[in-house]
């Protein structure tokens, strides 16, 4: 059980960090349409609202990570500090998603 919470982690910071392939430097701008539906599939699904919370702030710190890596020469490892700072935006979404959207 506690494998399929780190499995559910990490593949909710991977959907987070989809939408950064729309960007001007992959320029796959196709992507944007699609990028957040794996994110949203996953928070649909969460067993608990409180989960589903999380796996936002997860897809938010894999967003945030992958769209601010120019900063990580001057901020180090304070890149993933802001980032999960940031990441906290899309917790409430999560769970709106899980309200509004679950099963």
């Amino acid at each position: 059980m506690l494998a399929s919470r780190w499995w559910r982690g990490a593949i909710a910071v991977t959907a987070g960090a989809l939408p950064a392939l729309a960007f001007p430097a992959p320029s796959l701008w196709w992507f944007a349409y699609v990028a957040l539906v794996p994110w949203l599939l996953l928070a649909r699904s969460a067993p608990t609202a409180r989960r589903a919370a999380l796996d936002g702030w997860l897809g938010g710190l894999g967003f945030m990570v992958a769209v601010h890596h120019w900063l990580l020469p001057s901020l180090h490892v304070f890149t993933v500090v802001i980032a999960a700072l940031l990441g906290l935006l899309w917790a409430p979404w999560g769970w709106l998603v899980r309200r509004l959207l679950g099963g």
